[in-house]
């Protein structure tokens, strides 16, 4: 099954008629056109900017998308969801790039997030209102590109963990992952601490290439990793790699475990129980489900169900509540907004 992300993609003549761009129509927004160029870059444009013909495209698009809006569809036996909506806008101004989004495991209904590439590796503390609580920053750590992170437990502890894992020119033949424990905040004050020590670091290749990759998730019934990788081609790949015992001398292996029909993917989680797995694009979700006694390997090998969700700019970041019983997203634009997509009871 070949997932096409490219359905409104044309010529866009600026009002001039001087300039041309070839990109997506993705969303209007904030007062502008937002388009997704072939580079994966989205950018937005004042509606006069355009030509006459391009604001007339957009606006039957968009009564078009009102007359056929899609629904995530629930068949017998898979969880059933809704339809998704905006909850709040993060009302911090700094995060205004939110590349990857976690739940707090200490105060579930609560949120983490971090910026991308170029920023300073600072984590970001929000509720459910969008309040900004704070940040922190990892000792020592100076970031290349954070590009997703994740959340879990062990051992009565609760952690986080930064995937400093972007590689856009496949030059890199290692990535890095920070893994610290989540500090502890004061749900109505927020965070109480300024930095926080890295517990581990895990220096990881691919078996197979150098690769880019902006998602990764992990399995918290045995700590299994896994990674989805950002190609340029209509396919992705699928890798894993088992929780590492530390060794700072050491770059462990990640195997390729499946190849996926879906292009430009940005993001994974995988629900509390290790049964789902939701893969993120640009526009909307795929959920592997699990059997029981199943490998990963196994999951990925089968359709995926698609999980329609609600316009963003830039969605590359998404994430299960605590329950696993609702989806989180964020958008790299700002403002930054907070969506859901619920479970159906």
């Amino acid at each position: 099954m070949l997932i096409s992300s490219a359905a409104y993609a044309r010529v866009w003549t600026d009002a001039s008629g001087k300039m041309q761009v070839d990109a997506e129509y993705v969303t209007c927004q904030f007062d502008k056109i937002w388009l997704l160029r072939s580079d994966g870059r989205v950018f937005g444009v004042a509606p006069d900017e355009l030509s006459k013909a391009d604001r007339q495209y957009v606006d039957d698009l968009i009564q078009e998308r009102e007359a056929n809006r899609e629904t995530t569809q629930n068949p017998p036996g898979r969880v059933p969801y809704g339809v998704g909506r905006e909850v709040c806008r993060l009302k911090d101004a700094n995060i205004d790039e939110s590349s990857g989004v976690a739940c707090s495991r200490r105060h579930p209904g609560f949120f983490w997030t971090h910026n991308d590439s170029g920023g300073d590796g600072r984590v970001y503390l929000f509720d459910a209102k969008g309040r900004n609580l704070g940040s922190i920053l990892l000792e020592d750590v100076l970031p290349f590109d954070f590009e997703d992170m994740f959340s879990f437990q062990a051992d009565g502890k609760s952690y986080l963990v930064l995937c400093d894992v972007g590689n856009n020119g496949r030059a890199a033949a290692i990535q890095l992952m920070y893994v610290i424990e989540e500090p502890p905040f004061d749900p109505k004050k927020g965070v109480t601490v300024e930095q926080v020590p890295v517990v581990q670091t895990i220096a990881y290749s691919y078996e197979d290439d150098h690769r880019d990759c902006e998602a990764v998730g992990i399995d918290p019934t045995d700590k299994t990793i896994l990674f989805v990788t950002k190609e340029r081609t209509s396919e992705c790949y699928v890798y894993a790699l088992g929780w590492p015992k530390p060794n700072p001398t050491k770059a462990f292996s990640a195997r390729h475990i499946g190849t996926l029909k879906i292009p430009a993917v940005t993001a994974i989680d995988v629900s509390p129980d290790g049964r789902r797995a939701v893969v993120l694009t640009y526009k909307h979700a795929y959920e592997f489900v699990r059997g029981e006694g199943k490998s990963w390997k196994d999951a990925f090998s089968r359709e995926p169900r698609k999980i329609i969700m609600p316009e963003r700019v830039q969605g590359e970041s998404i994430c299960y509540g605590a329950d696993g019983k609702t989806l989180y997203l964020t958008s790299e634009k700002l403002p930054t907004p907070l969506l859901m997509v619920p479970m159906l009871k």
